[in-house]
């Protein structure tokens, strides 16, 4: 019976670490950057 509840606690213990995971990502906002690229001059050349 103990080696159950061992079981038990280990999933339970991870379940709500994968559960708090997935709601930290769905309720806390990524930071917003601005990315900023420049062109190559072959790349605005028209032919």
């Amino acid at each position: 019976m103990p080696d159950t509840l061992k079981l038990v606690l280990v999933l339970a213990v991870l379940g709500g670490a994968v559960y708090g995971g997935v709601w930290t990502l769905a309720h806390v906002p990524p930071e917003q950057t601005e990315i900023v690229k420049s062109l190559p001059t072959e790349k605005l050349r028209v032919r």
